[in-house]
């Protein structure tokens, strides 16, 4: 058993497809603030995030492409690394997943929110 493999079968995921979660949160992210915002009764929470939401290339540009570009280099770095597993980039990750996904849950509730009729 090679080190790469005793380190996956440790953590029990793989550290591409938590990347990979990461991006897919982040997707949904944009994809459901797109659809309250575009309800016309939410507005974006995120004043860094205000302005750019007001263009379709620049969101693009900043909630698909950069971070793609990002996990892209990440999964590229780690490869080139050799390293079997790298805590800090784990547990970096791990908190990005968390923040993602209780802003997914947020959404769900502000959806809850919409479909209510609140």
């Amino acid at each position: 058993m090679t080190d790469k493999t005793a380190a996956r079968q440790k953590s029990g995921v793989s550290f591409y497809t938590k990347l990979g979660l990461l991006y897919l949160l982040n997707l949904i992210d944009w994809i459901c603030t797109e659809a309250l915002i575009g309800s016309g009764r939410f507005t974006e929470a995120n004043p860094i995030m205000q302005p750019v939401l007001s263009g379709f290339g620049s969101t693009l540009l900043i909630k698909g492409v950069i971070p793609l570009a990002l996990i892209v280099l990440c999964g590229v770095l780690f490869k080139l690394t050799g390293e079997a597993e790298n805590k800090f980039a784990n547990v970096l990750i791990i908190i990005g997943i968390i923040a993602y996904s209780l802003v997914n849950l947020w959404h769900i509730f502000n959806f809850v929110l919409l479909f209510s009729g609140f």
